[in-house]
């Protein structure tokens, strides 16, 4: 019977021993104590620096900038909330667009060109890693519109060069019937050029032009006034409805020194110039600050005798067209076949001003956005842009305006030029 109760008091001993060893491993072990718990990982903190822009050179369209934060958890992606209600921005209605974070990558940019109007908007970027995510606080921005009296709420360019209106059509499709001047009575606003009918200078203020010592940019001792703000100012232009010019066409230099991909938001840039034998007033510009889409120019005030003016002809038309592997015939029709005024905004052909004051026909072409009709297989490959003088206008006029020269591209009659460009996978 003793000996019973002595086994029984040392297998009670040696299972305590053993639990106590359990207890002991799985408290104080190198595993936490919960083999099946996944790590706590804490969201990044929110981007910093976050501001949001007019686009140059474009409208109905924003530029977002922000910074990775420096500290905490990395962020997996940034995420692009847009609305046009204050305080409910951050909600997963109003989610745009996701953004991949990239090591070791600080600075970030998206331009928004997607179905903006002028009004009230308001933006939010957030840090997102598989923690959670982190929104910076609202930015508000009032897209700017379309020169010419057409929606334009906020400061836009002023022309600074020398242009010449080939058919008495201003920038919006109005008839012309004034003529340059600096008195501000007799300003002819259907040039489309600043100041617009909305625009309103000081009451003490009878001439241009008009430089706001607000907008004052001071560099190298010498003052300079900005673009897009209330300075405002307008280069020498003429009506050439009277004349026939004869003009040499030239491609924007980024669809030649970039490489464009399948993901490429393109820039197309048309100018039509013209040899003067009188000069005509120009205001001097220079580049004071920012580059590429945050570029800013202005002016100290200074003219000079111009011997090229910019020509717009209202006529104008551009096609996209996709060729074929052997860069020779087209595939399927074309992506775009259009004149001006057929809309605003990306997508769009436009006649517009830019940052250094000159005249461009400007067309953003969103390719990385683009959904391909089933005839065009692909986004890479050759592809032909094309500008051309119709017949008439969109308003009835006949053209007078004769491209005897091509500065790059290629050159098929004095109504039509085109250029080639490669656009590569991403």
């Amino acid at each position: 019977m003793n000996t019973d109760r002595h086994r029984l008091r040392s297998t009670l001993a040696t299972l305590a021993a053993i639990v106590a060893l359990a207890f002991v491993v799985t408290a104080c072990g190198g595993g936490g104590g919960d083999d099946d718990s996944t790590p706590t990982i804490d969201p990044p903190d929110a981007p910093t620096s976050f501001t949001v822009e007019r686009t140059p050179d474009a409208t109905l369209s924003a530029t977002l900038t922000w910074s990775a934060a420096a500290t905490g958890t990395e962020a997996t992606s940034f995420e692009v909330y847009r609305s046009t209600t204050a305080g409910t921005v951050f909600q997963p209605d109003n989610h745009l667009i996701s953004i991949p974070a990239v090591a070791g990558q600080t600075l970030y940019t998206f331009v928004d060109n997607a179905g903006l109007t002028p009004v009230d908007t308001y933006w939010v970027v957030s840090a997102k890693n598989a923690g959670g995510e982190t929104p910076t606080a609202e930015v508000m921005y009032k897209p700017i519109g379309p020169p010419g009296g057409t929606g334009d709420t906020g400061y836009g360019n002023n022309f600074s060069a020398a242009l010449i209106f080939a058919d008495g059509v201003g920038l919006g499709g109005d008839a012309i019937t004034g003529t340059w001047t600096s008195d501000l009575t007799a300003i002819d606003y259907a040039t489309g050029l600043r100041p617009l009918s909305t625009e309103v200078l000081p009451p003490t203020q009878t001439t241009l032009p008009y430089f706001d010592p607000d907008t004052e940019f001071l560099l190298d001792g010498t003052s300079y006034f900005e673009q897009q703000t209330a300075s405002t100012r307008q280069g020498e232009w003429v009506d050439g409805s009277g004349e026939q010019p004869h003009v040499t066409a030239t491609w924007g230099d980024n669809l030649i020194s970039q490489s464009l991909t399948e993901e490429s938001v393109i820039r197309i840039e048309m100018v039509l110039s013209k040899a003067l034998s009188t000069p005509m007033q120009s205001y001097s510009m220079k580049s004071l600050y920012g580059a590429k889409n945050n570029e800013i120019q202005g002016t100290d005030g200074t003219t000079y005798d111009n011997s090229t003016a910019f020509v717009f002809a209202s006529n104008a038309h551009l096609k996209i067209e996709k060729l074929d592997d052997t860069g020779t015939t087209v595939v399927g029709a074309p992506l775009y076949d259009q004149t001006l005024w057929e809309g605003d905004g990306p997508g769009f052909l436009g006649g517009e001003v830019n940052v250094a004051g000159n005249f461009t026909y400007g067309f953003v072409w969103d390719l990385k956005s683009q959904v391909l009709p089933l005839d065009i297989p692909s986004k890479t490959g050759t592809w032909r842009i094309t500008f051309s003088l119709d017949p008439q206008s969109p308003q009835g006029n006949f053209n007078n305006t004769f491209i005897d020269t091509a500065a790059n591209g290629v050159r098929v009659s004095d109504t039509e030029v085109y250029i080639d460009i490669n656009i590569a996978a991403k």
